[in-house]
């Protein structure tokens, strides 16, 4: 492996446990996502603001499943100064329908896409169903990312993007990150970092090197592949491209190069 270092699209650590001033230590850059869950928007304003104020200048923030988004608190949310922000989570919620949901774009969520495009915060379809993710490329010219996510040319999942999809986000600007979760990564789960390869290697080949980071989906998944479990693990990673024929400078841009210069230059 040419390099140690590893730039992330989404880890979960802010509603893991709250500590990702480790993450600035540990990263040349990660976007650190804001998981709704079941928290209020009272809860979640609270660890926006903290992390706004304490944070590092390699971590940025990402909005995931903002079912909370509204006319009035448009404003405030565009003051959190996300990167990303995603409509959904897996089921459908006032905005759009979720991977594991058959429903598209409502009213409000067609206002949202609208609005975060406007302020230049990214769409991030790691969520959406096939109709919603068509529904927004329907809205206009946004910008579209996916940060955590598998190729469904390698593994049939919900999660999964097909090759339309990949080609749509590339196309508009726009970055993939391939995520550590085993069943996103193999069909009967029992993946290893020889699957994050070919997830990797699939998408290289098809829409080229510079379309391709990591986004892990640190701490928030514990269907971690086989020997993954943080940063420092990822040194296998490195090796199998290495062997796999990817040069020194190949294999950093999909480590770190290419997501540096997405949220340095580019965002």
């Amino acid at each position: 492996m040419a390099d140690n270092r590893i730039a992330d699209f989404h880890n979960d650590i802010l509603t893991a446990s709250g500590r990702f001033e480790m993450l600035s230590r540990e990263t040349v850059c990660c976007v650190c996502a804001l998981f709704r869950g079941n928290r209020s928007f009272a809860q979640l304003r609270s660890i926006a603001l903290r992390f706004n104020k304490e944070k590092r200048r390699n971590l940025f923030l990402g909005l995931e499943d903002i079912g909370y988004f509204t006319p009035e608190t448009a404003e405030e949310i565009r003051a959190w100064n996300p990167v990303y922000a995603s409509l959904t989570w897996n089921g459908a919620n006032p905005l759009a329908g979720g991977c594991m949901d058959d429903g598209g774009l409502t009213p409000k969520g067609k206002f949202a896409v609208r609005f975060l495009a406007e302020c230049g915060i990214c769409i991030d379809c790691a969520h959406l169903n096939r109709k919603s993710f068509a529904e927004v490329l329907e809205c206009g010219r946004c910008r579209i990312v996916d940060s955590h996510t598998c190729m469904s040319g390698i593994c049939r999942h919900p999660r999964n993007l097909e090759d339309w999809q990949a080609q749509e986000i590339i196309s508009r600007g726009g970055l993939i990150g391939i995520a550590f979760v085993a069943g996103f990564l193999k069909e009967d789960g029992a993946a290893s970092a020889e699957d994050v390869y070919r997830h990797i290697d699939y998408c290289v080949q098809k829409f080229g090197i510079e379309s391709i980071c990591i986004g892990s989906d640190f701490n928030g998944t514990d269907n971690l592949p086989q020997g993954i479990r943080g940063y420092a693990d990822l040194r296998s990673l490195g090796e199998r491209l290495a062997q796999a024929g990817y040069s020194d400078v190949a294999i950093n841009k999909v480590f770190f190069e290419n997501l540096q210069e997405f949220l340095f230059y580019k965002i």
